[in-house]
């Protein structure tokens, strides 16, 4: 009798944890950014991703360059321009991506200026900023 009742409350509490496992884990989710998040402000938890893309045509001087990194809150993991292929021509513009992952608890900003490399006195043509808060 008493091994019976000692296996119905072992497995009543493998139920249990199992249960909390389950709800209380978190699935990490990649937030896609583009111009439209300029200015605003995301919520993140640790181990999410940003994946920020951004219109940028080398061909012409213009580069997106960092002006702030949002570290140490989130790390940058990929950093790369990709060629818009639909354009068809040398100098068809494409686009500057980003990959960031949210490591730590706290508030980061990406900031980002749109200038020719060369200009480092000229202000940015265009500017991008991303606050994130990592919770």
């Amino acid at each position: 009798m008493r091994s019976n009742r000692r296996w119905r409350f072992d497995l009543l509490v493998l139920i249990l944890l199992s249960a909390c496992g389950a709800g209380c884990s978190h699935t990490a989710l990649t937030i896609k950014a583009d111009q439209n998040y300029n200015g605003r402000t995301i919520n993140l938890r640790v181990g999410d991703g940003v994946k920020v893309t951004l219109a940028e045509n080398p061909t012409t001087g213009y580069k997106w360059e960092f002006l702030a990194q949002p570290e140490p809150v989130c790390v940058t993991v990929g950093d790369a321009y990709v060629a818009n292929p639909a354009m068809g021509t040398i100098g068809g513009g494409g686009a500057h991506e980003w990959n960031f992952r949210a490591v730590g608890k706290g508030t980061g900003t990406l900031s980002l200026g749109y200038r020719r490399p060369w200009e480092k006195d000229a202000a940015p043509a265009k500017t991008f900023t991303l606050t994130m808060v990592v919770k």
